[in-house]
């Protein structure tokens, strides 16, 4: 999930009023005999418990779903299909998807949900064609907005987009953010989509030029990292999934550093309602950099030549753009496994002859 750098569409849980389940008691016997080594373990195996409690919710819906009739059996699909796209479990909802499919009348935003979740759990399983294909169908369709609200459409489109930008299927990208701009009428979605399909045109092309003072007062510019493999990261300390992509970051800087890896940070603090100037902003982002201990430099966006989000089209964070040795965007938005992948492939990629490849041409 993205964090808007200015209020526009507001997501939340879609809006559905779903609430986390407690891991069961009888998990707890899985626990580390001997406790957690760290937070970040800790977060990861509670985690783990609970999708593991949704995926087992979704599996017992399904089944009970199949056993009802009339305006049950539709409630029961409704509340499965909301979990799942809230969830982001959209290959463990797509049986459910296809009892309804298959089925006989069903009320129009039931079919429209259903069809949503079998166009991203076919994504999940790789079949991105038929998949784009099944989205361009609906979407084109005369009931397709009318029958689903705006939040389920913003939630799937960016669950779909995701997907293609984790596969570097970016060409498909643009489509799908295309589609979902001509698809829908609501402002917020249309301007979300646009942005998507900005940020998406800069592969390719020079990274735009940031320079500044960091956090201390010293210079940084990316300019002086030519030659190196640059992951220029865009958070807020009030974002938490960018805070939660911090240790990752930190990782990928001890492990790569020594190869031409380097991070440069873009903290956007002052665009927060209760912070608004960099001077507030400073204190919280200096003690935060120190808590996580990172270690790169980090400057404040701020206005004028100094607006680096209006530069590179970011208007929600987490944004990250992996820019090569030539100063090239090749990968945007990337985290975790993915991420990690693209910069070993990029501070390596050196054919026999000593050239630096085009990470980014070959995956798109």
């Amino acid at each position: 999930m993205t964090t808007r750098i200015a209020p526009a569409l507001a997501v939340g849980a879609l809006g559905l009023g779903l609430s986390v389940a407690a891991p069961a008691r009888a998990q707890e016997s899985n626990r580390p005999s001997g406790g957690f080594a760290s937070r970040e373990a800790m977060h990861t195996y509670y985690d783990r418990q609970f999708a593991e409690l949704d995926r087992r919710r979704l599996d017992d819906l399904t089944q009970l779903a199949g056993k009802l009739k009339g305006a049950e059996a539709e409630a029961t699909y409704q509340e499965l299909f909301n979990l799942a796209i809230a969830r982001n479990l959209y290959d463990e909802a797509d049986p459910a998807a296809g009892q309804v499919l298959r089925g006989g009348k069903v009320n129009a935003r039931l079919r429209a949900l259903a069809t949503f979740v079998h166009v991203i759990a076919q994504a999940d399983r790789g079949k991105y064609d038929d998949a784009l294909q099944g989205l361009r169908q609906f979407l084109h369709s005369t009931t397709a907005e009318k029958d689903v609200d705006p939040t389920t459409i913003y939630a799937v489109g960016e669950a779909f987009l995701q997907r293609l930008i984790r596969a570097g299927r970016y060409d498909q990208a643009r489509q799908v953010a295309q589609l979902f701009v001509e698809g829908t009428k609501d402002t917020a979605i249309r301007n979300h989509f646009t942005a998507r399909i900005e940020r998406l045109d800069r592969l390719g092309k020079p990274a735009p030029l940031i320079r500044g003072s960091d956090i201390d007062g010293r210079p940084v510019s990316l300019a002086d990292q030519k030659g190196k493999v640059v992951l220029v990261d865009f958070w807020a300390t009030w974002c938490p999934p960018c805070v939660a992509e911090i240790p990752r970051i930190n990782a990928l800087q001890a492990k790569y550093g020594d190869k031409g890896f380097a991070v440069l940070g873009v903290n956007l603090d002052a665009a927060h309602p209760q912070v608004k100037d960099a001077n507030r902003a400073i204190p919280i982002v200096r003690r935060f950099l120190v808590n996580f201990r990172v270690t790169w430099p980090t400057v404040l966006n701020g206005s004028g030549s100094e607006d680096f989000a209006r530069a590179y089209g970011v208007t929600e964070i987490p944004a990250n753009f992996l820019i090569d040795r030539d100063g090239k965007i090749v990968h945007v938005e990337l985290s975790g496994e993915e991420l990690e992948k693209v910069v070993a492939e990029a501070v390596g990629a050196k054919d026999q002859k000593g050239e630096r490849r085009s990470e980014g041409s070959e995956r798109r």
